[in-house]
């Protein structure tokens, strides 16, 4: 089955008061010229009262989808969000700009709450970030019930379903949010959702007629390798040793990281590990060091890089085999986001392939038969992508609802194909 989808935006769209307004808010706010593919229509959808999804690849800009229209609408855009740092970016990015923007992780002292409700009382436009956990707290029902609250938006879509790779059951919040604010549209983003996801992101945020939005998933500039090996250290140092840039290597636990990292401090590359284990100063710390260029690598579990905006990454390596196709893609997504060649290497090794078995196994939410079984089959299909001699680029977006050419030209597979 296929994704429901609409056009690419067109004149009369770009014209439209809306879409003028979205425009001039874009160009001085962010200093863009023009919208990316996709984000017009997303954009244009929302301001026209209608629940919107939208599927942009990573790097495809999916903050502005909600953001420009925030502007637009005014009021409070409350968005709903699962990573404390992600929050954390978005809104420092925000208020970098001179845009209204907070983020509610916890209990927030009285005082400051207090501070809050004025601050949006006399802005314009203002972004309440919340953690899904924090949705049934009295202090955001009280903001829900005295705020104007003009848009909900929801990034990171895909952690509401369950057939997506990163459940979070506290997403199923939002829809009795919803019940609480039935006039205002929602907007919800993702860079990977399957057609099933899709289906049942829009069926649990109770969304009523909505628009979908698709972008093409194809990162072309991104170019795929599997590494079938038994040796990753010397894999890696050699990838490493040959290429040049920023790179992001992936493992799937905190003790991996940990031994990478210190591997690759004694081989002479300087490198930092980033994991949930770590206290908030050590990631914040490392991820610093990494975002403004002093060491060359970062090494992190995937509690690292959803919201990490550095677009000048030129390798992705995973040496931990990620549980689902899709973790693999928005995780290898991080390269390559300013348009230039990148590398996405996927390192298999029997040990990796043996952890990320434990993993599952072990799992304290996959407690139920039918969970463990749904998640050995996600990942049998990391496995079979990994394992299948046809082209990386189509085996992905094939995964993704999507057609390709049977050879991308830019794949492991298809380079060391024989000249016909």
């Amino acid at each position: 089955m296929s994704f429901p989808h609409s056009k690419l935006p067109d004149k009369s769209l770009i014209e439209s008061k809306n879409g003028t307004r979205a425009l001039s808010i874009l160009s001085r706010f962010w200093g863009y010229s023009a919208f990316r593919p996709g984000q017009l229509d997303v954009i244009e959808s929302v301001l026209s009262g209608r629940d919107t999804l939208a599927l942009l690849p990573t790097g495809g800009g999916k903050s502005i989808c909600f953001q420009v229209p925030g502007m637009v609408l005014g009021g409070v855009t409350l968005v709903v969000s699962p990573l404390i740092s992600l929050m954390h970016d978005q809104v420092s990015a925000l208020m970098s700009r001179g845009i209204g923007a907070f983020s509610m992780t916890g209990f927030v002292d009285p005082g400051i709450y207090s501070h809050l409700l004025e601050r949006i009382r006399q802005s314009e436009c203002f972004f309440v970030y919340v953690a899904p956990e924090r949705l049934k707290g009295q202090q955001m029902l009280n903001l829900i019930k005295t705020c104007s609250i003009r848009l909900i938006a929801v990034d990171e879509a895909h952690c509401i379903s369950s057939w997506g790779h990163d459940f979070r059951p506290e997403y199923r919040e939002i829809a009795a949010v919803r019940k609480l604010l039935p006039s205002v549209p929602v907007c919800a983003v993702t860079a990977t959702a399957t057609p099933r996801t899709v289906r049942d992101i829009a069926k649990n945020l109770k969304m009523v007629a909505p628009t979908f939005v698709k972008g093409s998933f194809d990162r072309p500039n991104i170019r795929f390798s599997v590494v079938q090996q038994t040796d990753a250290r010397r894999e890696v140092l050699q990838l490493l040793h040959q290429t040049k840039g920023a790179v992001v290597v992936y493992d799937s636990t905190r003790v991996g990281v940990e031994v990478w990292s210190e591997k690759l401090r004694l081989a002479g590359i300087s490198a930092v590990g980033y994991h949930a284990g770590m206290s908030d100063e050590d990631r914040q710390k490392a991820q610093r060091a990494w975002m403004r260029k002093k060491v060359r690598v970062i090494v992190a579990t995937n509690a690292f890089g959803m919201g990490i905006d550095r677009p000048d990454v030129r390798s992705v390596v995973h040496v931990g085999v990620p549980g689902t196709m899709e973790a693999y893609y928005q995780e290898a997504g991080r390269a390559g986001r300013d348009g230039r060649p990148a590398h996405a290497y996927l390192i298999v090794t029997p040990d990796a392939i043996q952890s990320r078995n434990a993993i599952i196994e072990g799992k304290k939410g996959l407690r139920n038969v039918a969970a463990k079984r749904r998640a050995k089959r996600l990942f049998g299909f990391l496995k079979r992508y990994a394992d299948r001699k046809m082209c990386r680029r189509w085996a992905i977006l094939g995964y993704f609802g999507q057609t390709a050419p049977s050879a991308c030209g830019n794949c492991d597979i298809c380079l060391d194909a024989p000249a016909q």
